[in-house]
């Protein structure tokens, strides 16, 4: 036997998908405004960012290009924004929900 759904049913359901959705744009643009305002532009070494996030110098290199996350480099060294680097990984983890 079929179920039937009525529209009530429909329309809760679509509710709670763009409330999902607004949710998600809410710490998009929360993190945009967090790297425009400078509030956590802290310039780290690749060392300080695997310390930070509890990785190996090879995951990092591995998320540089999986999660797109920027790199400035000076000479040998690389170094890494704080927010731009908790916004390439929240953005990625975004996608790999989707």
């Amino acid at each position: 036997m079929a179920r039937v759904v009525n529209k009530n049913e429909k329309g809760g359901e679509m509710s709670l998908l763009l409330l999902r959705q607004l949710k998600e744009y809410r710490q998009e643009v929360r993190l945009a405004i967090e790297t425009a305002a400078n509030v956590s532009h802290r310039l780290m070494t690749a060392a300080e960012v695997c310390k930070a996030m509890g990785i190996s110098a090879n995951t990092l290199r591995r998320y540089e290009k999986l999660f797109a996350i920027p790199v400035r480099r000076m000479g040998n060294k690389k170094f890494y924004f704080e927010a731009e680097v908790k916004n390439s990984i929240l953005a990625g983890f975004r996608w790999w929900k989707e």
